[in-house]
Formats: structure tokens, C-alpha cells, sequence
């Protein structure tokens, strides 16, 4: 039965180093790798699906950040296993980042939580949000008892570190970003000899995200947005020279591109080429399926 529990991206036009070993479909059997199940955005998106990324430790994917819309056979393709998931978290409730949920959990199993925002204006906190959906009267009522999980609401309007998650060689923290009105959490996961963090959806305005950042393995960036956006979509998207001066101020050691939100490659290109201008480390861009190995030749966990 259902348990509810509430606690508050052509080297001609631009030089990109990627991670040394990287994969499409299923990761290594062992070592720590991200798995990137979706890295498109709202717009047209040349096929991709949208936000969605798998932790694989030895083979198996505790961790999952964002359930976006087309993740349901990505997961499967990936190798996806609910029943080894301990932790989904949701970085915001836009459509591209959590629709691909209901889906996921058809058919289900597995006992886990599910992470997400508090409430703001139109956007309900993730204990209402998962009732609307497959609670008694929600639109999903036929999968209420498919899954057993807890539920925890993380506050998007504190800019401070939350404790998410923590296992002896796992631990995660989220804290909320600028990202309109809409609120929305940034996860930080810290694994064995390295960190990654999953920046979500945002403008990039608050200086004090570099703290969260400081030093971190990896930074997963959504790239939504090229460098002359303005009106509504400045507002939700940082540009591409925000995002690099962001992680080098930061001392990031890798950023991985995702949530790439055109499907013109000279668009991408012109992105890369300004965040390359603003940011000297490697650079990976995200495909679906792509696995992106986090501790190199360092010892597995």
C-alpha cells in the first residue's frame, strides 16, 4: 500500500573536451557514473526527451533527479529498475521536469522517496502535487497502490543546504534556485572522491549558488537559453556566459550540457563557443543515454 510521508549537450566551430569514458545505452557494472535519460528542454528539442538523469553505483541506480516528459523508455532502455530506486527527486514541477512520472510508475514497485519543492503561487509543494496525481481522486488514482514511498518537501525558498538523502557512501543536499516564480531546488550529491550537482532551471542571479558549487566534480548546467535572451525567458534561464563564469568562479572540475532546448546546431554551437569563452575546464555535451563516468580511474566505491 501507498505510504505518504511528509517532511518538510562540430569541433570545427568549437573545442569540447568530454568525459573519458562515456557510453550510450547501459553504464559500467561498476564505478559511479551520471546516465542521462533526458537532455532536452521545453522548445523543440531535436528528439529529445526531456530532463531526467540516473546515479549508477556498481550496476545498480539508487538515485534518479527529475521524471520529464519521454523518460519512461529511456529509463527501461537504460536498464532502470524501480525496485532498486531509494530516492527520485524533482527539481520543480514544470512539465518537462516531472510529467514523465506517472508513467514511470506504471507499472511500478519499489519503496523509495520522492523529493520535491514547497509550494508557490500556481505550483502546489510534492504532497499535493503526487495526490493530485495518483492520489484517491486524483488522475492517476489506478496507481496509488503500485508503489510504496515517502514523500519530502524541501523548502524552494531557502537558499540554505537541506539534507535529502544520506547512505554510508552517498549523501544529498538540495537548496532552492532563481528560477522565475516558480519554485525550484537544486540537488548536490556528494559520492565517494567526487560531488555532482544538478543545477535545474535557472537565471543564475543568486551569488550564493557559487558556495553550493564550490569545488564541486561535475555541473550539470541547463543550457535553455543563448546569450541575447531577454523578457520571460531571462527571467528562467541563466545565459551561456553566466553559466561559465558560475563554474569557474566555483572552481567546477567538469560541466556536462543538458536541457538543450533548439534543435538548430549552430544555435548550440554559438552557446558553447560563449560558455567555452567563460569556462577553461572539459566540457561535455549530453545526448540521451549517454553515461558520464564521475570517478575516472580513482578507486570504485
Amino acid at each position: 500500500m501507498r505510504n505518504f510521508k511528509t517532511t518538510v549537450i562540430s569541433a570545427v566551430l568549437v573545442a569540447i573536451t568530454v568525459a573519458s569514458t562515456q557510453s550510450l545505452a547501459m553504464c559500467q557494472a561498476d564505478g559511479v557514473q551520471l546516465q542521462i535519460l533526458g537532455s532536452g528542454g521545453p522548445g523543440h528539442a531535436a528528439g529529445r526527451a526531456s530532463s531526467a538523469y540516473l546515479l549508477w553505483i556498481d550496476g545498480a541506480a539508487p538515485l534518479m533527479i527529475d521524471a520529464g516528459s519521454g523518460i519512461k523508455d529511456q529509463f527501461h532502455a537504460a536498464g532502470g529498475n524501480l525496485t532498486q530506486i531509494e530516492l527520485l527527486a524533482l527539481s520543480h514541477l514544470h512539465p518537462d521536469h516531472s510529467s514523465g512520472l506517472p508513467g514511470l510508475l506504471w507499472p511500478a514497485g519499489g519503496n523509495f522517496m520522492i523529493a520535491g519543492p514547497s509550494a508557490r503561487g500556481v505550483f502546489p509543494e510534492i504532497e499535493q502535487f503526487i495526490n493530485l496525481l495518483i492520489g484517491t481522486n486524483g488522475a492517476f488514482a489506478v496507481l496509488q497502490d503500485r508503489s510504496n514511498f515517502s514523500l519530502l518537501t524541501l523548502d524552494a525558498d531557502s537558499v540554505a543546504a537541506q539534507s535529502v538523502f544520506s547512505r554510508s557512501n552517498m549523501r544529498v543536499t538540495a537548496r532552492g534556485v532563481p528560477h522565475g516564480d516558480i519554485p525550484t531546488l537544486a540537488y548536490k550529491v556528494d559520492i565517494g572522491e567526487t560531488s555532482i550537482v544538478f543545477t535545474s532551471d535557472q537565471n543564475g542571479s543568486d551569488p550564493s549558488f557559487i558556495e553550493f558549487i564550490r569545488d564541486a566534480g561535475f555541473l550539470v548546467i541547463h543550457l535553455a537559453a543563448g546569450e541575447n535572451v531577454n523578457g520571460r525567458l531571462a527571467e528562467l534561464h541563466a545565459k551561456p556566459s553566466v553559466w561559465g563564469q558560475m563554474a569557474s568562479a566555483a572552481g567546477v572540475g567538469h560541466v556536462v550540457v543538458s536541457h538543450i532546448s533548439t534543435s538548430s546546431a549552430a544555435a548550440l554551437n554559438d552557446a558553447l563557443v560563449i560558455l567555452r569563452d567563460n569556462y577553461s575546464g572539459p566540457v561535455t555535451v549530453g545526448e540521451d543515454l549517454l553515461c558520464v563516468d564521475l570517478l575516472g580511474n580513482r578507486p570504485r566505491l
